[in-house]
Protein backbone atom coordinates (compact mmCIF):
# COMPACT_ATOMS: atom_id res chain seq x y z
CA UNK A 1 0.00 0.00 0.00
CA UNK A 2 3.02 2.33 0.85
CA UNK A 3 4.75 1.78 -2.45
CA UNK A 4 1.11 2.37 -4.57
CA UNK A 5 1.12 5.94 -2.61
CA UNK A 6 4.53 6.22 -3.45
CA UNK A 7 3.73 5.66 -7.23
CA UNK A 8 0.54 7.47 -7.26
CA UNK A 9 2.40 10.77 -5.76
CA UNK A 10 5.52 10.53 -8.49
CA UNK A 11 3.07 10.12 -10.97
CA UNK A 12 1.08 13.37 -9.99
CA UNK A 13 4.69 15.26 -10.07
CA UNK A 14 5.98 13.98 -12.69
CA UNK A 15 2.57 14.59 -15.18
CA UNK A 16 1.74 17.72 -13.66
CA UNK A 17 5.21 19.36 -13.16
CA UNK A 18 8.30 17.57 -14.44
CA UNK A 19 6.48 17.42 -17.63
CA UNK A 20 5.16 20.53 -18.86
CA UNK A 21 8.61 21.98 -17.68
CA UNK A 22 10.41 19.14 -20.39
CA UNK A 23 8.16 20.16 -23.07
CA UNK A 24 9.55 23.25 -24.39
CA UNK A 25 12.80 21.58 -24.11
CA UNK A 26 11.47 18.37 -26.21
CA UNK A 27 10.62 20.85 -29.06
CA UNK A 28 14.14 22.10 -28.71
CA UNK A 29 15.67 18.51 -28.68
CA UNK A 30 13.39 17.79 -31.85
CA UNK A 31 14.15 20.28 -34.08
CA UNK A 32 17.88 18.88 -34.37
CA UNK A 33 16.50 15.79 -35.60
CA UNK A 34 12.74 16.13 -37.58
CA UNK A 35 11.34 18.65 -39.55
CA UNK A 36 8.78 21.32 -38.17
CA UNK A 37 5.81 19.18 -39.23
CA UNK A 38 6.43 15.69 -37.46
CA UNK A 39 8.22 17.78 -34.21
CA UNK A 40 4.91 19.53 -34.03
CA UNK A 41 3.03 16.36 -33.98
CA UNK A 42 4.86 14.49 -32.17
CA UNK A 43 5.22 17.56 -29.09
CA UNK A 44 0.99 17.90 -29.88
CA UNK A 45 0.91 14.18 -28.89
CA UNK A 46 2.53 14.79 -25.78
CA UNK A 47 1.03 18.16 -24.85
CA UNK A 48 -2.15 16.32 -25.06
CA UNK A 49 -1.75 13.55 -23.40
CA UNK A 50 0.11 15.90 -20.26
CA UNK A 51 -3.55 17.69 -20.37
CA UNK A 52 -5.27 14.83 -20.19
CA UNK A 53 -3.42 13.51 -16.90
CA UNK A 54 -3.39 16.76 -15.50
CA UNK A 55 -7.94 16.61 -15.89
CA UNK A 56 -7.34 12.73 -14.83
CA UNK A 57 -5.31 14.05 -11.65
CA UNK A 58 -7.81 17.35 -10.81
CA UNK A 59 -10.89 15.20 -10.86
CA UNK A 60 -9.42 12.76 -8.54
CA UNK A 61 -8.03 15.31 -6.01
CA UNK A 62 -12.07 16.90 -6.17
CA UNK A 63 -13.13 13.14 -5.54
CA UNK A 64 -10.84 12.64 -2.93
CA UNK A 65 -11.59 15.94 -1.56
CA UNK A 66 -15.44 15.09 -1.10
CA UNK A 67 -14.55 11.47 0.57
CA UNK A 68 -12.22 13.09 2.59
CA UNK A 69 -15.21 15.28 4.07
CA UNK A 70 -17.66 12.49 3.96
CA UNK A 71 -15.43 10.68 5.94
CA UNK A 72 -14.79 13.35 8.67
CA UNK A 73 -18.73 13.92 9.15
CA UNK A 74 -19.26 10.12 9.20
CA UNK A 75 -16.38 9.96 11.44
CA UNK A 76 -17.45 12.75 14.06
CA UNK A 77 -21.21 11.01 13.94
CA UNK A 78 -19.52 8.00 14.82
CA UNK A 79 -17.71 9.64 17.78
CA UNK A 80 -20.73 11.35 18.95
CA UNK A 81 -22.58 7.51 18.59
CA UNK A 82 -19.75 6.40 20.99
CA UNK A 83 -19.83 8.90 23.31
CA UNK A 84 -23.86 8.54 23.75
CA UNK A 85 -23.28 4.62 24.19
CA UNK A 86 -20.62 5.33 27.01
CA UNK A 87 -22.95 7.65 28.72
CA UNK A 88 -25.81 5.35 28.69
CA UNK A 89 -23.56 2.36 29.67
CA UNK A 90 -22.18 4.88 33.00
CA UNK A 91 -25.90 5.21 34.11
CA UNK A 92 -26.30 1.84 34.57
CA UNK A 93 -23.46 1.64 36.46
CA UNK A 94 -23.97 4.58 38.63
CA UNK A 95 -27.49 3.06 39.42
CA UNK A 96 -24.87 -0.49 40.26
CA UNK A 97 -23.83 1.42 43.12
CA UNK A 98 -27.41 0.81 44.61
CA UNK A 99 -27.39 -2.66 45.44
CA UNK A 100 -31.36 -2.75 46.15
CA UNK A 101 -31.94 -1.78 42.36
CA UNK A 102 -33.57 -3.93 40.27
CA UNK A 103 -35.22 -4.05 37.15
CA UNK A 104 -38.52 -6.13 37.18
CA UNK A 105 -38.39 -8.22 33.60
CA UNK A 106 -41.89 -7.60 32.44
CA UNK A 107 -40.60 -3.88 32.29
CA UNK A 108 -38.37 -4.00 29.79
CA UNK A 109 -39.74 -3.75 26.56
CA UNK A 110 -37.91 -6.05 24.86
CA UNK A 111 -35.31 -9.58 24.74
CA UNK A 112 -32.30 -8.27 25.96
CA UNK A 113 -30.52 -11.82 24.84
CA UNK A 114 -32.05 -11.01 21.15
CA UNK A 115 -30.77 -7.54 21.29
CA UNK A 116 -27.43 -8.57 22.20
CA UNK A 117 -27.59 -10.87 19.15
CA UNK A 118 -28.47 -8.01 17.12
CA UNK A 119 -25.40 -6.14 17.92
CA UNK A 120 -23.18 -9.13 17.64
CA UNK A 121 -24.72 -9.37 14.22
CA UNK A 122 -24.22 -6.13 13.18
CA UNK A 123 -20.65 -5.97 14.33
CA UNK A 124 -20.02 -8.80 11.76
CA UNK A 125 -21.88 -6.98 8.58
CA UNK A 126 -19.43 -3.91 9.35
CA UNK A 127 -16.69 -6.78 9.36
CA UNK A 128 -17.60 -8.04 5.90
CA UNK A 129 -18.11 -4.71 4.56
CA UNK A 130 -14.39 -3.90 5.37
CA UNK A 131 -12.74 -7.27 4.69
CA UNK A 132 -14.91 -7.99 1.81
CA UNK A 133 -15.41 -11.43 3.49
CA UNK A 134 -18.87 -12.90 2.90
CA UNK A 135 -20.92 -13.33 6.14
CA UNK A 136 -21.36 -17.14 5.62
CA UNK A 137 -17.37 -17.45 6.01
CA UNK A 138 -18.10 -15.63 9.32
CA UNK A 139 -19.48 -16.88 12.38
CA UNK A 140 -19.40 -14.37 15.74
CA UNK A 141 -20.11 -15.95 19.21
CA UNK A 142 -20.88 -14.53 22.70
CA UNK A 143 -20.69 -15.98 25.79
CA UNK A 144 -21.70 -14.40 29.45
CA UNK A 145 -21.89 -15.39 33.56
CA UNK A 146 -22.24 -13.06 36.57
CA UNK A 147 -19.43 -12.41 38.82
CA UNK A 148 -21.44 -10.11 41.25
CA UNK A 149 -20.56 -10.99 45.26
CA UNK A 150 -22.61 -13.88 46.31
CA UNK A 151 -23.97 -15.01 43.38
CA UNK A 152 -24.91 -18.48 43.23
CA UNK A 153 -22.48 -21.47 41.12
CA UNK A 154 -25.81 -21.41 38.28
CA UNK A 155 -25.64 -17.72 37.96
CA UNK A 156 -21.47 -18.17 37.57
CA UNK A 157 -21.83 -20.80 34.70
CA UNK A 158 -21.04 -19.68 31.55
CA UNK A 159 -24.27 -19.24 29.45
CA UNK A 160 -24.18 -18.66 25.02
CA UNK A 161 -26.19 -16.01 23.54
CA UNK A 162 -25.01 -16.71 20.51
CA UNK A 163 -22.74 -18.33 18.19
CA UNK A 164 -23.19 -21.76 19.68
CA UNK A 165 -22.88 -24.69 17.31
CA UNK A 166 -25.06 -27.27 16.61
CA UNK A 167 -23.13 -30.21 16.66
CA UNK A 168 -20.78 -28.87 20.09
CA UNK A 169 -22.03 -31.12 22.65
CA UNK A 170 -19.28 -30.47 25.09
CA UNK A 171 -20.26 -28.17 27.98
CA UNK A 172 -19.51 -24.38 27.81
CA UNK A 173 -17.85 -24.33 31.02
CA UNK A 174 -16.14 -27.54 29.97
CA UNK A 175 -14.79 -25.98 27.13
CA UNK A 176 -14.08 -22.51 28.25
CA UNK A 177 -12.16 -24.02 31.04
CA UNK A 178 -9.63 -25.28 27.98
CA UNK A 179 -6.06 -23.27 28.41
CA UNK A 180 -6.04 -23.30 24.60
CA UNK A 181 -9.12 -21.81 24.25
CA UNK A 182 -9.13 -18.08 23.11
CA UNK A 183 -12.04 -17.63 25.50
CA UNK A 184 -9.99 -19.08 28.46
CA UNK A 185 -7.15 -16.65 27.56
CA UNK A 186 -9.57 -14.08 27.89
CA UNK A 187 -10.65 -14.85 31.04
CA UNK A 188 -7.39 -15.84 32.62
CA UNK A 189 -5.34 -13.71 31.24
CA UNK A 190 -4.00 -9.99 31.33
CA UNK A 191 -5.21 -9.22 27.57
CA UNK A 192 -8.32 -7.65 27.05
CA UNK A 193 -8.60 -8.19 23.28
CA UNK A 194 -6.91 -10.66 21.06
CA UNK A 195 -6.63 -9.83 17.33
CA UNK A 196 -5.27 -12.49 14.89
CA UNK A 197 -5.18 -12.67 10.93
CA UNK A 198 -3.90 -16.34 11.11
CA UNK A 199 -5.09 -18.87 13.01
CA UNK A 200 -2.76 -21.56 12.46
CA UNK A 201 0.15 -18.97 13.39
CA UNK A 202 -1.61 -19.36 16.75
CA UNK A 203 -2.13 -23.14 17.33
CA UNK A 204 0.80 -25.61 16.94
CA UNK A 205 1.78 -28.76 19.64
CA UNK A 206 4.53 -26.29 21.49
CA UNK A 207 2.68 -23.28 21.93
CA UNK A 208 -1.37 -23.82 21.76
CA UNK A 209 -3.34 -20.19 21.47
CA UNK A 210 -6.21 -21.11 19.47
CA UNK A 211 -8.49 -24.26 19.93
CA UNK A 212 -8.80 -25.61 16.54
CA UNK A 213 -12.46 -26.55 15.77
CA UNK A 214 -14.22 -28.89 13.62
CA UNK A 215 -15.37 -26.11 11.08
CA UNK A 216 -11.38 -24.81 11.04
CA UNK A 217 -10.44 -28.39 10.33
CA UNK A 218 -12.80 -28.49 7.04
CA UNK A 219 -10.94 -25.22 5.94
CA UNK A 220 -7.56 -26.25 6.06
CA UNK A 221 -7.25 -23.66 8.87
CA UNK A 222 -7.05 -20.43 7.34
CA UNK A 223 -8.96 -17.80 9.25
CA UNK A 224 -8.59 -15.15 10.97
CA UNK A 225 -10.38 -13.76 14.40
CA UNK A 226 -11.32 -11.08 16.59
CA UNK A 227 -12.40 -11.37 20.42
CA UNK A 228 -12.51 -9.23 23.53
CA UNK A 229 -13.79 -9.28 27.24
CA UNK A 230 -16.71 -7.18 28.22
CA UNK A 231 -17.35 -6.38 31.88
CA UNK A 232 -20.06 -4.79 33.48
CA UNK A 233 -18.83 -3.12 36.54
CA UNK A 234 -17.83 -0.22 39.27
CA UNK A 235 -15.05 0.91 41.02
CA UNK A 236 -16.28 -1.63 44.13
CA UNK A 237 -17.57 -4.49 42.32
CA UNK A 238 -17.45 -6.71 38.88
CA UNK A 239 -21.50 -7.79 37.86
CA UNK A 240 -21.25 -9.62 35.09
CA UNK A 241 -18.29 -10.62 32.00
CA UNK A 242 -19.02 -11.63 28.85
CA UNK A 243 -16.59 -13.06 26.01
CA UNK A 244 -17.09 -11.67 22.45
CA UNK A 245 -15.46 -13.26 19.34
CA UNK A 246 -16.14 -13.09 15.78
CA UNK A 247 -14.11 -15.50 13.46
CA UNK A 248 -13.37 -16.29 9.83
CA UNK A 249 -13.08 -19.91 8.10
CA UNK A 250 -11.65 -20.05 4.80
CA UNK A 251 -10.61 -16.82 4.32
CA UNK A 252 -8.20 -13.68 6.16
CA UNK A 253 -8.98 -10.51 7.17
CA UNK A 254 -6.11 -9.36 5.21
CA UNK A 255 -5.26 -12.23 2.94
CA UNK A 256 -1.67 -11.55 1.57
CA UNK A 257 -0.62 -11.14 5.62
CA UNK A 258 1.00 -8.07 4.69
CA UNK A 259 2.11 -6.48 7.92
CA UNK A 260 1.79 -3.22 6.84
CA UNK A 261 -1.98 -3.92 6.14
CA UNK A 262 -2.60 -6.52 9.35
CA UNK A 263 -1.53 -3.33 11.23
CA UNK A 264 -3.74 -1.02 10.03
CA UNK A 265 -6.91 -3.31 10.22
CA UNK A 266 -6.26 -4.11 13.67
CA UNK A 267 -5.94 -0.81 14.51
CA UNK A 268 -8.96 0.16 12.99
CA UNK A 269 -10.97 -3.16 14.33
CA UNK A 270 -9.51 -2.57 17.66
CA UNK A 271 -9.01 1.24 18.25
CA UNK A 272 -12.07 2.75 15.70
CA UNK A 273 -14.65 0.23 14.90
CA UNK A 274 -15.13 -2.23 18.31
CA UNK A 275 -15.35 0.28 20.70
CA UNK A 276 -18.77 1.74 19.76
CA UNK A 277 -19.90 -1.70 20.02
CA UNK A 278 -18.04 -2.75 22.91
CA UNK A 279 -20.30 0.35 25.04
CA UNK A 280 -23.39 -1.10 23.42
CA UNK A 281 -22.12 -4.71 25.00
CA UNK A 282 -21.66 -3.46 28.05
CA UNK A 283 -24.40 -1.28 28.79
CA UNK A 284 -26.86 -5.12 27.74
CA UNK A 285 -24.63 -6.62 30.39
CA UNK A 286 -25.94 -3.92 32.84
CA UNK A 287 -29.28 -4.64 31.71
CA UNK A 288 -28.61 -8.16 32.04
CA UNK A 289 -27.46 -7.77 35.76
CA UNK A 290 -30.08 -5.42 36.58
CA UNK A 291 -33.01 -7.71 35.53
CA UNK A 292 -31.11 -10.88 37.43
CA UNK A 293 -33.22 -11.63 40.66
CA UNK A 294 -30.58 -11.67 43.35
Amino acid sequence: MKNKLRETKFTKILVCIILPFLIPFLMEFLGNFMNNVVKWIITAIFVFLDILGIIYFQVKDSKDKKTFWENKAARFAYSSTYELNERKRDYLVNISYNTKFYIDNKYIPYDVHEYLTEICKSFANVMSNITNINKENMSVSFIYRYTYQDAKQEDKDWKWVVGRELTMLRPLNEYVSKKETVYNQLINGNDTAVFCNDKASLSNKRNPEYYMSARDERHNRIGSFFAAKIMFSNNADNFCEGIFMISTYGKRFVENNDKYEVDSIRRLIVDDVFPCYQRLLEAELGILYFRHEK
